[in-house]
């Protein structure tokens, strides 16, 4: 009875199986490279020289896919390959009623340099964009928006946005509904001199901006504390009632801006306890308000807040 089984490879007739496999499959690839193949190639393209008044549905910043056919070692070069931008002129592409289209031939001038002589160029996509146009811009407000933090004995002031507002070209009923926009949102940490940066806009899809980046500044300094003693005011109180505090003065603790600290003064506030707060006798101590402030200062602390009161009653 016979039998029926596998027989493998042992020893040297392994290898020659594997040898005569590579070169099998080496001539296999290299045949069928050598046929001609189709094949899709994306490039980026820039739109430069852009008119203000002119806007893109996209960015200006756009990817267009070439369609090409060369050999198959060609087009597997260019799958390795990175191709550079292809910039053209605004004034190069042919408008018709609010597309502009890319010509193909001129196209080809521009990137013949990044193909083989022998790669055939068959079409482009797309090879159109839309745009608007707008005889008039919209002047909107810019918001800033950011994290940042300033170190201890520094204060910051108000950011400043140069300029603070921008034109704004987008289709009539896209322009008409803005009311402000906004920076980028970044963090700059914390600060301990001023800060000076470029900032970009956030901008919708399909709006532009004129101008695209806004001048930033945070002003940063050093601050002193500086500190009052002032009387207690009585408020709103009836012209047959006078109000005594225990104590009758307090302190006024303000950090100030070494630029600003002479400017600073003890008739730039006043504190004072309202009337109607007291008027009933149900409550032990009274509430100091601060009813005056300069322009100028940080972090305005009364020490005490409250007080221990009397109200007399004058015949």
């Amino acid at each position: 009875m016979k039998r029926f089984g596998l027989k493998f490879f042992t020893g040297s007739e392994f290898f020659l199986f594997l040898f005569f496999l590579l070169v099998s499959c080496c001539l296999w690839l290299m045949l069928t490279l050598n046929q001609d193949y189709e094949a899709e190639i994306d490039v980026p393209l820039h739109i430069k020289q852009i008119p203000d008044n002119v806007g893109f549905s996209g960015s200006g910043e756009e990817v267009i896919t070439l369609k090409v056919r060369d050999r198959g070692t060609t087009l597997m070069n260019y799958m390795f390959a990175s191709f550079l931008p292809i910039t053209v002129d605004y004034a190069e592409l042919r408008n018709r009623r609010g597309r502009l289209t890319l010509s193909v031939s001129s196209l080809k001038k521009r990137i013949e340099g990044q193909l083989q002589s022998s790669t055939n160029l068959i079409s482009v996509h797309p090879d159109t964009f839309m745009y608007y146009t707008r005889e008039s811009a919209v002047r909107v407000p810019v918001n800033f928006i950011g994290n940042y933090s300033v170190a201890k004995q520094y204060v910051a002031g108000v950011p400043i946005l140069v300029p603070d507002s921008v034109w704004v070209y987008a289709p009539m009923q896209v322009a008409d509904t803005l009311r402000s926009l906004a920076t980028v949102s970044l963090d700059y940490g914390e600060l301990r001199d001023s800060l000076r940066a470029d900032v970009s806009l956030h901008v919708p899809q399909g709006i532009k901006c004129v101008p695209e980046k806004l001048a930033l500044t945070i002003p940063v300094s050093p601050y002193a504390e500086k500190i009052f003693e002032l009387p207690i005011k009585a408020l709103d109180f009836p012209e047959n009632f006078s109000l005594k505090t225990f104590p009758s003065s307090v302190r006024v603790v303000v950090n100030v801006n070494m630029s600003q600290y002479e400017t600073v003064g003890e008739n730039d506030f006043e504190i004072g306890v309202y009337y109607s707060e007291i008027a009933d006798g149900s409550k032990a101590r009274a509430k100091l308000h601060l009813i005056k402030r300069p322009s100028v200062g940080k972090d305005i602390k009364i020490v005490p807040d409250e007080v221990e009161y009397l109200i007399e009653h004058n015949e």
